[in-house]
């Protein structure tokens, strides 16, 4: 049975839209939930099966999909292609072979699920596509991630409701005015043969610190502490129920920086009240164990020896009622769909007849190699088609690369003119050197925060932008069409732009911050390599008002606790001038930032909510992403086309690769690049991977993604592995041989 204690009005407004598909896109007028209510979907018990005293052993499967962001379909909107990675439908192929195995399998999604990928399309939906797709798939709970509250109360309030599954967090409450009652219940208890199995879900605390601009999204609502809102939780839990299986489903980092305790410390201060940690928000895949015992603590230790793709029992151990109070395990399925989590819980009834753990393991079941599901795929064609049609409208024309490689390419070293992969050889070129691509994001944002503030009579103007690639796939090539989707691939996020007064040495210290992505520079290194620990989004670059800056990475790094507080000050970022006057440490700068770096500002008391001076959060175009839509289309219109050569803005490079001429070409090449010209070990290692004989060591840290972990360096043999597809008789700008070598490169 399903139960919302919410206001009779809206109870019956959603028993009048219960058979409302989305083909009927109008917005319905709902009241909110009601103030100080808790959103209860479901009973606190839900039955999977009934008790037979005659089964002596059972195996309870539980599957968990984590930061879906939109993809209904198997099809990335912004690069306009299929994505092989992806997809409730591809999902929903997966769970028909698991279920098929398990009738009682209990599914959870682990947020971050209605954001992204054209999904904010259909915001205006009385349910979103992708909440349908849930109801559709029988997702028995979904724990809201902080995507979730991008936008404003009314959209998750609804889609909340709307989902016939449990909604869980035991950290999201009414403010005290409100009564200080939970939000949503903080746990789901599952009957399954008897056996009792709770699911106790967390959403990120730092929510109102991210959506800091926009009060709405989050109105009414504190987020609390993790550690103490799950142990709480999970105390209740344990003296009502006496639950034999006790699952995690965390949308939170392994180690969150501003909050106390990540996952990681979750997983130590909470090993004997869990059995498994399911977890999302890092877009990272993995398979670890943490054991306490005897004192000794081993945290997140890697118990997968074959991708994250199944348990090692010889790393793991075993898991039984004897020792289950010193281990737990936590998994991540990554982003997108790329795998079903999967947790199979072996119990046997002891001499009393109650269960006990046998076994626990995990897996994540990809889906690579499944078709999609023929049901989702032709219940959302309509949404399909709409994104399709919305993603290839025409925008306008690229003149000039705004890559200034060689032939305009995004990869430093493989820019093989194949546009369907990368092999990942070293990075973004965008984000090592000054590039047009990122250039433009930033005019957009000065531009754009400038005519706000005029508008509003405003006596100040932006000195200073900053703002982050967040794609590696993102480019624009000479004679390209600029159509809306390239916009999306530039800037995917739904951020607002905000124009804040800052402080010359805390423009410093976020300076030095951001930079903390880069490695340090040894000798004979060949490229750069990129910290595990940051995420790529955290990475900005900075352009304004002759603002003239460069990056030393020999020097030391800017260092912080997972609190947020600077515990080494960087020495890194030499600023010489902004807006043709020296630095000064004292002086108050205008910077103009996304509102979810501006939380991350105040959080490190770089600015706080006075600093303020503009947002666009109420103007008719707020999105940054949607004012560069807008700027190509001004810029199509006055000047025949968007031109390269407009936003070409050489105000600063890493030393180690030297200062590039007004056309972006290095002028004085630095140690790096010198190395790779050495005619001596240097070059030959690097004629070797442009080749792509061999592979550089990825990262496998906080959502490393493809990131190099370790610069490549002659001297250091771990830096780089042999392709085994490398063929010297083969031409790497031959499709299907550039495919073997991409496949070469991830094996490791």
């Amino acid at each position: 049975m399903k139960l919302t204690h919410t206001s009779a009005l809206l109870a019956a407004s959603m028993v009048a839209l219960s058979g409302c598909s989305s083909d009927d896109n109008t917005t319905p007028n709902l009241p909110p939930v009601s103030e100080g209510e808790t959103i209860l979907n479901t009973e606190e018990v839900i039955v999977k099966s009934e008790d037979n005293p005659d089964l002596q052993r059972q195996t309870i499967t539980l599957g968990a999909t984590g930061d879906m962001h939109g993809y209904i379909r198997a099809w990335d909107y912004a690069q306009h292609a299929k994505a092989r990675n992806t997809s409730f439908a591809k999902i929903q192929s997966v769970l028909h072979e698991a279920r098929a195995k398990d009738e009682n399998l209990i599914l959870i999604d682990l947020g971050d699920t209605v954001q992204g990928n054209s999904a904010e399309l259909f915001n205006d939906y009385p349910t979103h596509p992708v909440v349908e797709a849930m109801i559709q798939m029988d997702y028995d709970v979904w724990v809201p991630g902080n995507h979730e509250f991008d936008f404003d109360r009314s959209f998750i309030d609804r889609n909340l409701v709307n989902f016939d599954g449990a909604v869980i967090s035991s950290n999201v409450f009414w403010n005290e005015e409100h009564g200080s009652n939970p939000f949503m219940r903080g746990h789901q208890i599952f009957k399954v043969n008897g056996a009792t199995v709770a699911v106790i879900g967390v959403t990120p605390s730092l929510v109102p610190q991210w959506q800091a601009s926009q009060p709405n999204n989050f109105r009414n609502l504190e987020f609390r502490d993790e550690l103490t809102s799950i142990r709480n939780t999970v105390d209740e839990v344990i003296e009502k129920h006496n639950p034999d299986v006790v699952i995690g489903a965390f949308h939170l980092s392994r180690k969150e920086s501003g909050v106390d305790c990540g996952v990681h410390c979750l997983s130590e201060a909470l090993v004997d009240k869990f059995d498994v940690m399911f977890m999302g928000h890092e877009h990272a895949t993995f398979i670890e164990q943490t054991t306490v015992a005897d004192g000794e603590a081993q945290i997140g230790a890697s118990i997968s020896s074959n991708g994250a793709v199944s348990e090692d029992k010889l790393l793991s151990g075993e898991y039984t009622a004897d020792n289950r109070h010193t281990k737990v395990k936590i998994i991540e399925p990554g982003r997108f769909g790329w795998a079903l989590a999967k947790a199979e819980i072996e119990l046997e009834r002891d001499e009393q007849g109650q269960w006990q753990i046998a076994d626990t393991t995990l897996s994540n079941v990809r889906v690579d190699a499944v078709e999609e599901d023929t049901q989702i795929v032709d219940r959302f064609i309509e949404e399909h088609e709409r994104a399709i049609e919305d993603a290839t409208t025409p925008i306008g024309i690229v003149e000039g690369n705004f890559t200034l490689s060689e032939n305009g390419l995004a990869d430093e070293a493989t820019n093989t003119a194949i546009t369907d992969g990368r092999l990942y050889s070293t990075i973004h070129h965008a984000k090592v050197a000054d590039m047009p691509l990122v250039d433009l994001i930033q005019h957009v944002q000065i531009t754009k925060a400038n005519e706000g503030l005029e508008a509003s009579n405003s006596e100040h103007r932006v000195q200073i932008s900053a703002a982050a690639l967040f794609s590696d796939q993102s480019n624009l090539l000479d004679g390209q069409g600029y159509e809306k989707r390239h916009s999306a691939e530039l800037y995917r996020y739904d951020n607002n732009l905000m124009v804040v007064r800052i402080q010359g040495d805390q423009l410093k210290d976020y300076m030095e911050w951001s930079y903390n992505y880069l490695n340090g520079y040894e000798e004979g290194d060949l490229t750069v390599s990129f910290n595990g620990d940051i995420p790529a989004f955290n990475y900005d670059l900075f352009d304004g008002d002759a603002l003239y800056y460069t990056v030393d990475l020999s020097q030391p790094s800017r260092q912080e606790n997972e609190r947020g507080e600077r515990t080494r000050e960087g020495q890194r970022i030499s600023i010489d001038t902004i807006g043709g006057a020296p630095f000064d440490a004292d002086a108050t700068y205008t910077l103009a930032v996304n509102n979810y770096r501006f939380g991350d500002m105040v959080r490190r008391g770089w600015v706080s909510d006075e600093d303020v001076i503009y947002d666009s959060v109420n103007e008719t175009v707020f999105a940054i992403r949607d004012m560069l839509t807008e700027l190509v289309g001004e810029y199509s219109d006055t000047r025949g086309a968007l031109k390269a050569a407009d936003f070409v803005n050489q105000n600063w490079h890493i030393v180690q690769y030297g200062p590039s001429d007004d056309n972006g070409q290095v002028s004085e090449p630095g140690s790096l690049l010198a190395s790779r010209a050495d005619g001596g070990e240097g070059q030959a290692l690097w004629e070797r991977l442009q080749k792509g004989e061999i592979c550089v060591a990825l990262g496998d840290g906080f959502k490393s993604g493809d990131a190099i972990g370790v610069a490549l360096n002659p001297a250091n043999p771990d830096s780089y592995f042999e392709n085994p597809n490398f063929d010297a008789d083969k031409d790497i700008k031959d499709e299907a041989y550039f495919a073997q070598l991409i496949a070469g490169c991830k094996q490791k």
